[in-house]
């Protein structure tokens, strides 16, 4: 699951009762959630509420969900996300947010509503802490399997992110490479919280004055710890819009400041061809 962004995993359980037969796969759960991350502003001392909601699609069967608050964070080069117990990161804000309810039941085209109420501590510091809201499908012990099979059990996960007093938002670039197909920004988060960043890549031939190309960079997370580096990635354009060649690359990227940061170098691009099968 990536965050905050937003994330729904389907997780495979297996279940293997006393009768070796195969049964047919049930599928997946479908449903509609709130995936947009959970931003509050607070003073220390302050409780804040906001509501997390998951509305079942018609046709499905009455589904039971639990939910809890766990520790988030990224890998430097911003591939994987990792999860662990409330106040794993000293930037955690798990412990300060309940839940209610914690476990509940939902029918057909119902929804399920959790209270989030977050209570800021009078000690805390200055800056950005977050956390993970998880919500889960709970299988119902009293269905009957009648065969091995694989049961498809939803889990969807959004980001709680609470700025506590003043926030500084800071963050520079610190390189730029070119791939035969992705481009790779690393960056530096020289603030006090969480930045979203997102932006777009600009392609220049030799003595274009317009971007020869353009490349989305999709929105991601720079973190405070455990690493204050990340790097996002982003495709490049097809080859014929982007062929290979020497290009003066500029990035601009905005982290929700009043002005843009930028980068830019000269590259060499090689778009690799597909290794012919023999």
């Amino acid at each position: 699951m990536q965050l905050p962004g937003h994330s729904l995993l389907l997780a495979a359980s297996l279940l293997i009762p006393a009768i070796p037969a195969l049964a047919q796969p049930r599928p997946g759960l479908s449903f509609q959630a709130t995936l947009e991350s959970i931003k509050v502003d607070a003073q220390p001392g302050q409780v804040v509420t906001r509501q997390f909601k998951l509305t079942l699609d018609q046709g499905q069967p009455e589904t039971r969900f639990r939910a809890r608050v766990e520790d988030w964070w990224r890998s430097e080069d911003g591939t994987q996300s990792f999860y662990g117990e409330p106040g794993t990161l000293r930037h955690s804000c798990a412990r300060w947010v309940s839940l209610n309810p914690v476990e509940s039941s939902v029918g057909a085209g119902g929804t399920l509503v959790i209270r989030i109420s977050v209570a800021v501590p009078v000690e805390m510091a200055n800056g950005g802490y977050w956390c993970a809201l998880t919500v889960d499908e709970i299988l119902d012990p009293r269905e009957v399997q009648t065969g091995v099979g694989v049961r498809f059990v939803a889990s969807v996960s959004t980001g709680i992110f609470i700025n506590v007093g003043e926030v500084e938002r800071s963050a520079r670039i610190l390189d730029l490479q070119v791939g035969p197909h992705q481009a790779f920004v690393k960056l530096r988060n020289e603030g006090n919280a969480p930045v979203g960043i997102d932006g777009r890549l600009e392609f220049y031939a030799a003595g274009a004055t317009a971007p020869t190309a353009t490349a989305v960079v999709p929105r991601g997370t720079l973190l405070t710890e455990p690493s204050v580096d990340g790097t996002l990635i982003c495709r490049l354009p097809p080859e014929s819009d982007l062929p290979s060649g020497r290009y003066r690359v500029r990035a601009i990227l905005d982290y929700g400041a009043p002005h843009y940061i930028g980068a830019e170098r000269e590259v060499e691009v090689v778009r690799a061809s597909p290794t012919a099968v023999r």
